[in-house]
């Protein structure tokens, strides 16, 4: 048969292969099927005026040690003070003060009963204009202490103190805690955290809950209940009863089971629904919407770890912000908080990017995430400069969808090329390939990123394809599209 400049059917094409995307794990990510995407994140690029678009997956920034570790244990809690540009933060029954101008730290030895344990943080405005550190270990009569400018540390010795959660709240002059194992929210003495009286409380009862846990939105006073979330707002009620009047609007119906974080007038948490579905959720001002994906909510569902592990945090990297959250040992999920889109982070070669607390500090040259590690009582804080944690490569992966480019129909590859940013010396992109549905991968090849036409060939036939790639050089990463030529078979 002769041949023919113009026929009846092109096989041929050059598609662009699917990386921002949604993850969707079909078992909760038990079986490691499926898209995944570590370390990495998404920028979404728009152009106002032209109304174009880009999209691009970015290695997240490293990381490095900024205060040395001060024991061979966990941070209980952590809180900057804008005002004082101080950093303060406990271990074991410690309170170390660091000043981020000198980068000098203060040890304030023994402040606490206790050794373990969550530790909470507030700062308080007196009604002269003094701000103190406020801090709590949740201990009945003497669990909370003032910290004041000069490092002076007072406790309270109040036998009408309750046992209370740690995480204390500061409104109008008020200092609100919530009594440990009950419904109960009590307040100090007005202009006076170390001192309460027996009858200043209040108890939600528009639901049979406790009360685990307090926050603020604005000025009103959040209690998280075993089944509820009801809000609170001072109505300057005389003493000794509490100034606090319930606002009966708001109230949601909703677990909180932890991964507590606060970004603006923004709550995130991982909650229950009504179902008793876990997900991720945002309470922002009245609104209360679920912020995970059913990927997220079937993990929560399927992990057999301790609630009262599960973290939750804030970090700023790169210009964008993430609602991190560690829920058992197997993941740790990031959400953009801009784009919604979830990837996952690990630090350095572990699984896990386990961080218990986070806070941004402000100072003259820079604003930056600092953060503590699970058993660890370092603080380290992102850089954009870097891309090694504290030294050490971590690895970027990418893991695509199984594409089936429109036919079911076997196929042959002939190149495979990546569209991306050239790094500034010779560096490799490892790419894998399974056929099989996640169930095997090839032997991994190298792809130089530092070259003109980063791209392989020789791909073989396929009848839906995935593609993992793999980077853990020390330099930035930016992939904008992974397009690949393919030609289309019959049968």
């Amino acid at each position: 048969m002769a041949f023919s400049k113009a026929p009846t059917q092109d096989t041929y094409s050059s598609p662009r292969v699917s990386l921002f995307r949604e993850i969707t794990l079909r078992d909760g990510g038990q079986s490691g099927k499926d898209e995944d995407y570590l370390n990495v994140y998404f920028a979404l690029v728009k152009d106002g005026k032209t109304g174009d678009q880009r999209r691009f997956i970015v290695k997240r920034s490293g990381s490095s040690s900024i205060i040395n570790s001060v024991g061979a244990t966990s941070i209980r809690g952590m809180h900057f003070g804008t005002d004082s540009n101080k950093l303060f933060y406990c271990v074991s029954n410690d309170v170390y003060v660091y000043n981020v101008a000198t980068a000098v730290t203060t040890t304030l030895s023994n402040v606490f009963s206790t050794t373990t344990g969550d530790v909470g943080f507030t700062e308080f405005l007196y009604d002269d204009g003094t701000v103190k550190m406020v801090a709590s270990d949740g201990t009945a009569t003497t669990g909370i202490i003032t910290i004041d400018s000069s490092n002076t540390v007072a406790t309270a010795n109040d036998v009408d103190l309750p046992a209370h959660d740690p995480n204390i709240v500061f409104l109008d002059g008020y200092l609100f805690v919530a009594e440990s194992n009950s419904s109960r929210i009590y307040n100090s003495e007005n202009n006076n955290p170390l001192s309460f009286t027996a009858d200043a409380w209040i108890s939600p009862e528009q639901e049979p809950d406790q009360v685990v846990r307090l926050a603020k939105i604005n000025n009103y006073i959040i209690a998280f209940g075993s089944t509820s979330i009801e809000y609170y707002w001072d109505a300057a009620n005389a003493a000794p009863d509490s100034p606090l009047q319930r606002n009966d609007t708001p109230i949601k119906i909703n677990s909180y089971l932890g991964g507590f974080a606060i970004y603006g007038n923004s709550i995130f948490f991982i909650g229950a629904n009504a179902n008793g579905q876990p997900d991720l959720f945002e309470l922002k001002d009245f609104k209360l919407e679920p912020l995970g994906n059913p990927s997220i909510s079937r993990y929560l569902s399927a992990d057999t770890d301790n609630i009262d592990q599960w973290h939750g945090a804030i970090m700023a990297i790169g210009g964008h912000v993430f609602y991190v959250v560690n829920a058992g040992s197997n993941k740790t999920w990031a959400v953009d908080l801009d784009t919604k889109m979830v990837t996952r982070f690990a630090y350095k070669t572990n699984s896990i990017f386990d961080v218990t607390h986070t806070t941004n500090i402000f100072n003259a040259s820079s604003t930056r995430t600092y953060f503590a590690l699970d058993g660890d009582s370092a603080i380290y804080r992102f850089d954009e400069t870097l891309y090694q944690d504290s030294g050490t490569n971590f690895t970027c992966k990418v893991v695509t969808e199984n594409n089936d480019f429109g036919t079911l129909n076997r196929k042959t590859m002939s190149r495979m090329t990546i569209i991306g940013d050239r790094p500034s010396a010779n560096s490799n992109l490892s790419v894998e390939i399974s056929d099989n549905d996640y169930q095997s991968f090839t032997t991994a090849r190298d792809l130089n990123l530092n070259q003109d036409l980063p791209c392989l060939r020789q791909l073989g036939s396929f009848r839906q394809r995935i593609f993992r790639f793999t980077y853990s050089d020390n330099y930035p990463m930016r992939i904008q599209d992974v397009e690949v030529d393919i030609n289309k078979g019959t049968s």
